[in-house]
């Protein structure tokens, strides 16, 4: 997948090359390229910008890191609606693209991982063959306890038996939120149905 974006109205037009095994930027000095084995972070998120009450525009982000802690920056403005729908739309396909090449498989790793056994901090939480530990010194939520919720800029997790044990996750603050999401869902869902199974 190959598409031109631009960070604003009266910005040159970079390529941007997504293929199933690296994500290249082009940039006026030298591109950035990340090959699939290499990164291993994401976020993104929208930005509303208002003056007073009038809306003036919108950065959309996403961010993604290497194992070296390098970041690619994909940001486009609008300014005063001008674009909105057509931006709107390429920075999905963009997240979608993204998943669907690296992220999908990360997540899967990373679920094969817990069904291991296998303890890992994912977006700031720990998660454990047994449950999650939502801070740090925190207390762990039993996977029979856990209930997540989502928003469109954040998900939540939390103790069913109390819900005011939980913790929030932005997908543009936390890097990797999204990512938690997937995997908390995912064992979610397995664990109900290795319920139901022996029913």
């Amino acid at each position: 997948m190959k598409l031109l974006i631009k960070r604003g109205p009266l910005s040159a037009s970079r390529l941007l090359t997504i293929d199933p095994l690296y994500i290249e930027l082009e940039e006026s000095l030298a591109n950035i390229r990340f090959t699939k084995e290499d990164i291993e972070g994401f976020r993104y998120g929208v930005r509303h910008y208002h003056f007073y009450i009038i809306p003036v525009g919108r950065t959309y982000n996403i961010e993604i890191r290497d194992s070296q802690g390098k970041i690619m920056l994909i940001r486009m403005h609008t300014f005063f609606g001008i674009n909105n729908k057509k931006i709107e739309k390429l920075f999905i396909d963009i997240y979608n693209k993204i998943h669907e090449s690296f992220f999908n498989d990360m997540a899967f790793h990373y679920a094969q991982l817990l069904n291991g056994g296998l303890n890992y901090n994912l977006a700031g939480a720990l998660l454990t063959h047994e449950g999650v530990i939502l801070k740090k010194d925190g207390s762990l939520i039993p996977w029979l306890r856990i209930g997540l919720s989502s928003q469109y800029r954040s998900c939540s997790i939390y103790d069913v038996s109390d819900p005011l044990h939980y913790r929030s996750f932005d997908y543009w603050q936390d890097w990797n939120a999204s990512l938690l999401h997937s995997i908390v869902d995912y064992k979610m869902k397995s664990i109900t149905y290795e319920l139901l199974s022996k029913l």
